[in-house]
């Protein structure tokens, strides 16, 4: 009985043995007999082709953000800089009323050294806040999304100097002080010319820190297109919607004034070269849309005038 046992379970795996033995060696010859045909390519490809598609929507957002917060710094920067003005005549002991891109004060009683304070301060807060948003966006964001934001309100606030400073002897906030402190002329010039000076070079660098935020994949036109010339064009039509109605003489500085945008759209054609973070480019964020209709709603309760009296 045990023999008996012994030698049907030999048997049996002596079958499993030829079995497995024989399946192998088909295997083998199936292998050697079959051209292998790699599909890493395919994989890699077919990847390649679903990022790209992907990707389109993101670049076309990408394209289009400068434009957007370019008309959100505006409104962040041009309505506090009215605001200044206004909150600087109440402290000064005068009413006034706030529009949304100008302000009516009341000083009949003011000294002209309180009036030359309330129409230089409004420049001098533009730099300000434009050199701390260039300071965190050099220090703190500029590998962040967010950068983009903190240049356009950079630009924003040194334009908002420098604009004025090149209007010293023509009109604005700068010739208004240099008018009730009676300036000479000579002085007058000369503030105009350094504005003038300084301006274009000023707008020459940010195009071309400006270029640096189109999409990677974008060519030279599409890229100088996205970020400078649609501010510039479509940048400033939609500002005139967003603070309409506005007087006649405020339609035209804002139109000459935006001229200046030339000289960021050569320096976006000659800087285009420089190597673009990819890593911070995105396309919209939350934060842009918010920011934005917070920017318009600031614009818009403004419109018919706050009035700020003792």
């Amino acid at each position: 009985m045990m023999s008996g046992y012994f030698f049907a379970r030999y048997s049996s795996i002596s079958s499993v043995q030829f079995a497995l033995r024989h399946l192998f060696q088909e295997a083998v010859d199936r292998e050697a007999s079959t051209i292998y045909v790699p599909q890493v390519p395919l994989i890699v490809m077919s990847s390649q082709f679903t990022q790209s598609a992907s990707n389109m929507p993101n670049a076309w957002g990408v394209a289009c953000r400068p434009t957007l917060l370019f008309v959100a710094a505006y409104a962040l920067s041009i309505t506090p800089h009215e605001a200044v003005h206004a909150l600087t005549s109440y402290l000064l002991g005068f009413s006034s009323t706030l529009f949304q891109m100008w302000v009516n004060p009341d000083p009949a009683t003011a000294t002209s050294r309180q009036l030359a304070t309330i129409a230089a301060v409004g420049p001098v807060f533009s730099l300000a806040v434009g050199v701390t948003c260039w300071l965190l966006y050099q220090w703190r964001f500029r590998r962040k999304p967010a950068a983009l934001m903190f240049l356009m309100l950079a630009m924003v606030g040194v334009y908002s100097f420098l604009g004025p400073l090149a209007g010293s002897a023509l009109g604005g906030d700068f010739n208004l002080a240099f008018t009730f402190l009676d300036v000479q002329k000579p002085v007058r010039y000369m503030a105009s010319a350094i504005g003038f000076v300084l301006l274009p070079w000023f707008m020459f660098v940010m195009g071309g820190k400006l270029v640096g935020w189109a999409p990677s994949n974008f060519g030279r036109a599409k890229a100088v297109g996205c970020t400078t010339v649609a501010p510039w064009l479509l940048g400033t039509a939609l500002i005139l919607l967003v603070y309409w109605p506005l007087p006649s003489f405020l339609i035209g500085s804002t139109l000459g004034g935006s001229v200046f945008w030339l000289f960021a759209v050569v320096g976006a054609i000659l800087k285009f070269s420089t190597p673009r973070p990819a890593e911070t480019i995105s396309s919209f964020t939350g934060w842009d849309f918010m920011i934005t209709f917070v920017a318009v709603a600031v614009v818009r309760l403004l419109v018919n005038g706050v009035r700020l009296t003792h």
